[in-house]
């Protein structure tokens, strides 16, 4: 099985939704794709023209939305830091709370935005180890280390929700 990665912000391409459909119909091994475009209404092309390709958001931010209209699963950059958090949020979509969900995805908002405030994955590494996961802050070219500011955004925000004290 093979699942397709659409995330143009990382790769510098996006591949289109006629693109991933004549792909999944025409490759027997494909099976879903992981969309990142941030694109609800990519989503719900791809979602409406074939049902059983898997869609999978691959955008933190509209996790909701996209499980409500169709999406089996998420990957996700915040799972690294509030894993539980991010599964209650799938787990309730999937049970049909969607009230629940839709506060849990408003109330990962402000970590979702610092985690993208720099190039990915910069800062969620940096937020790894700052809270500890990681034992060394290191970056390798062509990625940098995160500015002074963006670590400070990570520990308030970290703070906030209690990952660190």
């Amino acid at each position: 099985p093979f699942m397709l990665y659409n995330v143009p912000g990382r790769t510098g391409v996006d591949l289109e939704a006629d693109t991933a459909i004549r792909l999944f119909d025409d490759v027997k091994n494909i099976y879903a794709i992981k969309e990142a475009t941030g694109s609800l209404e990519r989503s719900i092309s791809l979602l409406s023209q074939r049902e059983d390709f898997v869609v999978v958001s691959g955008d933190d931010a509209i996790d909701f939305p996209m499980l409500a209209n169709g999406a089996k699963g998420i990957i996700s950059v915040t799972a690294n830091i509030l894993p539980n958090l991010k599964s209650q949020l799938v787990n309730n979509v999937f049970e049909g709370n969607y009230d629940v969900a839709r506060k849990i995805n408003n109330d990962l908002y402000p970590l979702n935005s610092v985690l993208f405030c720099e190039s990915n994955p910069i800062p969620i590494k940096a937020a790894m180890y700052i809270a500890g996961l990681l034992d060394t802050l290191e970056f390798r070219l062509p990625l940098t280390a995160p500015s002074a500011e963006t670590m400070k955004k990570l520990e308030e925000t970290l703070r906030n929700y209690e990952v660190i004290k």
